[in-house]
């Protein structure tokens, strides 16, 4: 970004309240903590806490300008150096500037949403277009109307690409953040059972994700999965080009001869060619987040080669099948991200597979934002996991004692899943277990904190992550 503050304040059509309008900016920042030298804070106001409470915290952290919607915390008495804009709304201004910077970029962007796999899904892509030229990607989980113009504001003139992701909470996320980003190419990765709370249904879910398609120009193009119900009315009535990704032979873009362990083997064929691939990464559902990846970039005109070449040397995001070396030699997969019904299940069976001839574990946290069918998503959940090969299964969140429930309906023994009721306990119950025959995964929603737990089983010696 390379705008003055007079350049600024008129985008966001403020009132420049102080200071020199010819200076530059840098970047964008809403939080305070994150300030650096030449950047603009803008002042959210929050559930928790307001920015306006924090200006001049970021003055004195080296921030060029505040934007804000008053005034009242700015004392006479106090020095003041940093330039302050005042609008009606700051959070609409962050927003009216993120589409400003999109408007003034001329590249390919690509905009991904799902219920699983999205952040996946964006670094297969952007490692793959990282090798054609320079580029932008989501950083982070900055995939909010927060936080996407936060990325926009990142964008250098070098850029040939964008790769953004969209998260979605409620119903009307995903249409303002296509408002913002402006994709020509929508993913949608997978449509699960995940922040139902808001949502209410899958079918909502669905159609919140659609809201990426819907915002596609005319000359646009969707990248779908192949056979998911939840979108099949929405696409019998979508007029844009579409193009499939999954295993069946129907797929523009598909996988065959899939061979699944700590690292994945499949053939990638895209229309009439086929080239061998090599994740360096376990868990078969990183197939379809792989397909995905290659139907976007095969849009984009990406050669073969350079997509085969670009997934080959992906690197897995932290917390999302992270495959790490306790000094024991025992295996830990972290995938502690966040956890949905359909998220933990592919987990589960992906790390069993990955291990069969290693004596496996897991511990298990509550999958929270499910709303009402919370109990019923967990009671199933448990019946799957009663039938996975799992020498134990730990469970913690209150939540998870209805998975227990459903792995005895299922038959499992019951000494085969512990509720235990805290992270240390967890921990102490584990640490006995881990040799370099053992392999545990860490699966559950990320405020159940089970990260904690494998940094403390990492303390008292070096991690290798491979």
């Amino acid at each position: 970004m390379n705008l003055t503050i007079r350049e600024l304040t008129g985008i966001l059509n403020g009132q420049l309240v102080l200071g020199d309008p010819k200076e530059k900016i840098a970047r964008v920042t809403v939080d305070s903590r994150d300030v650096k030298s030449g950047d603009v804070f803008f002042a959210l106001k929050g559930q928790r806490s307001d920015g306006h409470d924090y200006c001049l915290t970021s003055s004195r952290q080296g921030a060029l300008a505040v934007v804000v919607s008053r005034l009242d915390w700015l004392k006479p008495s106090v020095h003041f150096s940093a330039a302050v804009i005042r609008v009606d709304n700051p959070l609409e201004a962050l927003q009216i500037l993120g589409q400003h910077l999109r408007k003034s970029f001329r590249g390919q962007v690509v905009g991904i949403t799902g219920s699983n796999g999205k952040t996946t899904t964006k670094n297969m892509l952007s490692g793959i277009l990282k090798l054609t030229g320079p580029g932008l990607a989501t950083q982070g989980n900055l995939n909010s109307q927060v936080g996407l113009p936060m990325v926009l504001s990142e964008l250098k003139s070098s850029d040939q690409w964008m790769v953004l992701e969209m998260g979605a909470s409620e119903p009307g996320n995903i249409h303002r953040l296509a408002e913002i980003a402006c994709p020509q190419i929508g993913i949608i990765t997978s449509i699960g059972p995940a922040h139902l709370a808001t949502f209410g249904s899958i079918s909502r879910v669905a159609e919140t994700k659609w809201e990426l398609m819907e915002a596609l120009p005319a000359n646009g193009c969707g990248i779908l999965p192949w056979g998911e119900a939840s979108l099949e009315g929405h696409i019998r009535r979508f007029s844009k080009k579409i193009v499939f990704f999954g295993e069946d032979s129907a797929c523009t873009v598909r996988a065959s001869n899939i061979e699944s362990g700590e690292k994945l083997k499949f053939q990638l064929k895209i229309g009439g060619r086929a080239v061998a691939i090599s994740l360096p990464v376990g868990g078969r559902f990183n197939v379809q987040n792989a397909l995905a990846a290659a139907a976007a970039a095969w849009v984009m005109e990406v050669p073969l080669e350079i997509i085969a070449q670009g997934l080959s040397e992906f690197t897995p995001p932290p917390m999302r099948m992270e495959r790490m070396i306790h000094y024991t030699g025992a295996v830990i997969i972290n995938d502690a991200y966040n956890a949905n019904p359909a998220s933990m299940m592919n987990s589960v069976l992906s790390f069993t597979e990955s291990f069969p001839d290693k004596k496996k574990y897991a511990v298990v946290g509550s999958m929270l934002e499910l709303g009402v069918e919370s109990e019923k998503f967990h009671f199933h959940v448990g019946t799957e996991l009663g039938r996975c090969p799992l020498e134990k299964v730990f469970l913690i969140g209150e939540e998870t004692k209805t998975i227990k429930e459903g792995a005895l309906a299922a038959g499992a023994p019951s000494h085969r899943f512990v509720y235990v009721p805290n992270l240390n306990e967890i921990k102490d119950n584990l640490k006995p277990l881990l040799n370099n025959n053992v392999a545990v995964l860490f699966k559950g929603s990320r405020a159940m904190n089970l990260d904690k737990i494998v940094n403390d089983l990492f303390q008292e010696k070096s991690v290798e992550k491979v």
